[in-house]
């Protein structure tokens, strides 16, 4: 079943720190979950909070932090701290058009470890385990049947290009040129790549090089 969560720009969190959420945020999700904005991330400071469509900004708010509170105009959020770099939201949203008290996790966003430089790990291939099913990164390569694609009237199916915020590389997915899916990476070497921000623990994924 596909879920679709329309999220609202008006959030007080409550019962943390202006410390331990200063920052950009992503906002993980199953495979089936469709945002609005797409690939959310907020970003924290101590008087706005801003939100973006993965590095595009779609709103900002003013806010307020009194000691263990971050407050806006409209809404109350509860905050449930599931580790340093990861927390959990229940506001008010729309799941399936329907409004109701929702709850979305998010994974700070972390300066990727990597001695490489972008074309360097351009030129990588790893390939992952993820609840079993295996799946190979290869990045800037289209991956389809290019009669399928001329059939359809599509110029690609699905490419992997790997992107930046800040100090943090990602892997995204693209379906016919538009941005679907993202994953940070935590680690990169010439040997093996870690992924972060899924929804089940161990909340990251281990890749392996291949030729």
């Amino acid at each position: 079943m596909k879920i679709v969560v329309l999220l609202t720009f008006c959030l007080i969190v409550v019962s943390s720190t202006a410390q331990d959420l200063e920052g950009k945020w992503m906002m993980t999700k199953e495979g089936d979950t469709y945002i609005i904005p797409e690939n959310l991330v907020l970003e924290i400071s101590s008087d706005t909070l801003k939100f973006f469509s993965f590095d595009t900004l779609k709103s900002t708010i003013p806010i307020k932090i009194e000691k263990d509170k971050i407050i806006s105009e409209k809404q109350v959020s509860f905050i449930e701290v599931i580790n340093e770099n990861r927390f959990k939201i229940k506001s008010q949203g729309t799941v399936n058009n329907i409004d109701g008290l929702i709850s979305t996790e998010y994974v700070r966003l972390i300066p990727t470890k990597t001695n490489l430089s972008s074309e360097e790990i351009q030129k990588l291939s790893f390939q992952f385990n993820w609840r079993d099913d295996m799946f190979t990164v290869i990045f800037n390569k289209e991956l389809g049947d290019p009669q399928l694609l001329k059939n359809i009237g599509l110029s690609e199916l699905i490419k992997m290009n790997l992107e930046k915020i800040d100090l943090t590389y990602f892997i995204s997915i693209y379906e016919s040129g538009t941005r679907k899916t993202v994953f940070p990476i935590k680690e990169v070497s010439k040997d093996r790549m870690i992924l972060y921000g899924t929804p089940d623990e161990p909340y990251e994924i281990v890749g392996e090089k291949v030729e």
